[in-house]
């Protein structure tokens, strides 16, 4: 993904987005906000079962026809994990994650690593993963009734 175009070196203290960072763009590879462009992780994702009484505290739009059972079976849990998982958990929550921020779409090259950093949070961090997709991170932080954290960056 090289440019011949000069890096944009600017920090994104030094660009001006709304508080809500709102989605400017979405793709395949990218989601542009107007901070930056989130660069999505095709290789990791993660997924959480929450509970009803969860998806009301926390005011989630949850697609109603989802069967939670059918994600339980699929991720090879033991039987007793299975039975108390369909137990305490309604919804299932697929986690996105995205491998790098930049202020511009060119002139990237990802192989340093320094592109982590990000207005909301280093990737794969927790508040950065709660503002990317959309939940609160005080409810990570919720009991294990309620929630259960089946993957976390899996890939």
């Amino acid at each position: 993904m090289q440019s011949s175009q000069p890096p944009d070196n600017r920090g994104w203290e030094e660009k001006f987005y709304s508080i809500k960072d709102d989605l400017i763009e979405d793709s395949k590879d990218y989601s542009r906000y107007e901070s930056g462009y989130y660069w999505n992780d095709h290789h990791h994702s993660g997924l959480l079962f929450i509970s009803s009484r969860i998806a009301e505290k926390y005011q989630l739009r949850m697609f109603v026809g989802d069967n939670i059972e059918l994600w339980i079976n699929d991720c090879g849990l033991d039987d007793a994990d299975r039975a108390q998982c369909l137990k305490n958990y309604a919804y299932a929550i697929y986690i996105h994650h995205a491998e790098a921020f930049s202020i511009t779409k060119d002139g990237l090259d990802f192989s340093s690593g320094s592109y982590t950093k990000t207005p909301h949070g280093e990737c794969y961090s927790l508040e950065f993963v709660a503002w990317f997709n959309g939940i609160a991170v005080d409810l990570f932080k919720e009991g294990d009734e309620d929630l259960k954290i089946i993957d976390w960056c899996h890939g």
